[in-house]
């Protein structure tokens, strides 16, 4: 009896170990969860065109691309994220979602720019910690402009990019990518 009571025990602990352990690996960046499938839904349309909702998560298809009753396996969406689960250190309302085998693999956002570097950087450092070997500082010639880079390694080989040039001194890009991301294109919103 006592036997049986500590291999039930045992099984117990190691499936709850798991579930946790499964569940603590997986990162939320913008309310999305990457290595699962995106949950959400298609936002409201009205003749052809997307109607905002700041409290809404919800997806929309990229320009070029025809639409379809199901997401795709692989590809990219874009998703609009709610108000509540927007970080200061992004611009704008919408994410690029990648998706490799119908999971999520690479969440995108733009950040504020050049203009908004030391700011974006305190609040990506709030967020993810201190960067692998710190940030870096250069000058874009023959603009007249310095842009801040960095790059975080998290947990699950999960990486983190950040450029606040990408797009010149206007808009920065923030990218978290598993390992079977396509490769970043600079100056490319992927």
């Amino acid at each position: 009896m006592r036997r049986h009571t500590f291999s039930s025990i045992a099984i117990t602990l190691m499936l709850g170990w798991s579930a946790t352990g499964w569940a603590s690996d997986a990162i939320t960046v913008f309310g999305i969860t990457l290595h699962q499938p995106l949950q959400t839904t298609e936002c409201l349309k009205r003749q052809d065109d997307y109607l905002s909702d700041d409290h809404e998560q919800c997806y929309k298809w990229p320009a070029g691309v025809t639409p379809s009753d199901t997401l795709p396996k692989d590809g990219q969406m874009i998703v609009n994220v709610p108000v509540e689960d927007r970080p200061m250190y992004m611009s704008g309302s919408d994410v690029v979602v990648g998706l490799k085998n119908g999971v999520v693999v690479s969440v995108s956002a733009k950040t504020h720019g050049t203009a908004g570097g030391g700011d974006d950087m305190h609040y990506l450092k709030a967020q993810f910690g201190k960067p692998k070997d710190g940030p870096m500082l250069s000058n874009v010639l023959p603009n007249t402009f310095t842009a801040v880079s960095a790059y975080w390694s998290l947990s699950d080989d999960t990486q983190v990019y950040y450029n606040s040039g990408e797009w010149g001194p206007y808009y920065g890009l923030v990218r978290v990518q598993t390992p079977d991301a396509s490769q970043h294109q600079q100056g490319v919103w992927d």
